[in-house]
Order: structure tokens, then C-alpha cells, then sequence
């Protein structure tokens, strides 16, 4: 985005698609949540022409779907939109670190490192926001740094669309020391140039992460008072070899 575009007003209809897709990325619009135009316009304060166009645009996202006379909700977490989504990312991410580890220039690599020191307070919603959106940056700045724009831009969509998985893994268990041992470990090999270690590093911790979200899945499926403030498991019995 350009210093232009970031000063520019945004339309209503944008501004109103920005926030209702935060509320679900954050599950303040938990999965499989209805929506309704109405109750959406008095709730946020946008007009109904832009709810309803944001609306639209998020059923084209995949965060909203549309239920034949029923309208809107918020698309439920299932095991195989969490299994696809981690597909995607152990074939892309691993890549782009591998790639990263030989062509980054070092100055770009150095300048991560505070991103890796971030961290959150477990059972403070707040910083798991602040914490994830580093956390994106962290991984996409990694890819950008592979000199494929291209790739780094996919990433970052795909990281967008795993938020709400990731919340979950956050507030099911305190894994903040974890995931900063995780980022050092990453930033370490890629300084190193060892570009086979970096590439398994990633897919080791991908696949902890992978863990760490069926893992607060299964803990929601277990007491079901909790799951309509955070997951709708829509298809198939939670398992961990899925």
C-alpha cells in the first residue's frame, strides 16, 4: 500500500468490510454465527447498502457464507478448511524460507529480530491481536525477504485467513514461550544461511502449530457451552491425525 493509499478516506462500504471482517477474524463474530443486515447496521453504525456490500464481498473471501432463506453466517471452523489451510501453508511457507535463507540480504534478516521477541499475556484477547498480527508480519516479512513478492503476498492471505484458528490455540493453552523459542530458532537458521535447517524448522513448527489448534478444537468440542464463542466443528469428530 502506498503513502497515498494509506491516507486515503476509505468508502463506507470499505470501512464497513474492514471491521466486519476483523470482528470475525478475532471471533468477537464467532463461527457460525448468523448475521443479519438489520442487526449488523444498528450494531456497527453502517448504513445497510454497505453492510450488505461487505457482506458480499466477505462471502467471496470465504469468512461469511450465504444459507438459502436463511442469509448470512459467519463460515464455520471444520476440520478439512484447518486441514487445507495448513496444506497450503507446508507447501508454501517452507519454500519461502528456503529461499529466504540464500537470497535475503542480511540487513533485512537482522531487522526481524525484534519481531521475534514479540510475545502475549495469556487470557488477554488484546495482545493475542497485537501478538498475531506481529506474528504475520514476522513469517511474511520472511518470505518477502526470498525476493518473490509474489509468494509473500500469498502467504500473508493465507495467515489472514488462519487468525481465528490461531486465537483458539492461543487462549487454550499459554504456548507464549513456545512460539518466541519457535521464532529465534527460525531467525537463527536463516542468519546461519543453512537453508536445509531453516526449511525444516518450518515445517516442524508448522506442524506444532497445526497441533496446537486441533488441540484447542478438541478442547471446544468438549465442553459444548463454549463452542459458539469460538468454533462450529461442522464436519467430522475432532482427531489429531487428521
Amino acid at each position: 500500500m502506498t503513502t497515498a493509499e494509506a491516507g486515503a478516506p476509505r468508502s463506507a462500504t470499505e470501512s464497513a468490510y474492514r471491521h466486519l471482517k476483523h470482528l470475525i477474524l478475532t471471533s468477537a463474530l464467532a463461527p457460525g454465527e448468523e448475521l443479519r443486515e438489520v442487526a449488523l447496521t444498528a450494531s456497527t453504525g453502517f448504513g445497510r447498502s454497505p453492510v450488505r456490500e461487505a457482506l458480499r464481498r466477505l462471502v467471496q473471501d470465504g469468512f461469511v457464507e450465504v444459507r438459502p432463506r436463511q442469509g448470512y453466517r459467519v463460515a464455520p471452523i471444520t476440520l478439512s478448511g484447518v486441514r487445507d489451510l495448513f496444506e497450503m501453508r507446508l507447501l508454501l511457507e517452507p519454500a519461502a524460507v528456503e529461499l529466504a535463507a540464500r537470497r535475503a540480504p542480511e540487513e533485512e534478516l537482522a531487522a526481524l529480530h525484534p519481531l521475534a521477541h514479540q510475545t502475549y499475556v495469556h487470557g488477554d484477547p488484546a495482545s493475542y491481536e497485537q501478538f498475531l498480527q506481529d506474528n504475520r508480519e514476522f513469517h511474511v516479512r520472511i518470505a518477502r525477504a526470498s525476493g518473490n513478492e509474489r509468494l509473500a503476498g500469498t502467504l500473508r492471505v493465507l495467515l489472514e485467513e488462519m487468525q481465528r484458528l490461531l486465537v483458539i490455540s492461543l487462549a487454550h493453552r499459554d504456548s507464549a514461550a513456545e512460539l518466541v523459542h519457535e521464532h529465534h530458532a527460525l531467525l537463527d537458521a536463516l542468519l546461519a544461511r543453512d537453508a536445509a535447517g531453516a526449511r525444516a524448522i518450518a515445517v516442524e513448527q508448522i506442524e506444532a502449530g497445526r497441533t496446537r489448534v486441533l488441540d484447542g478444537l478438541i478442547s471446544r468440542a468438549d465442553h459444548p457451552a463454549r463452542t459458539a464463542a469460538g468454533v462450529v466443528l461442522a464436519d467430522a469428530p475432532v482427531r489429531r491425525d487428521h
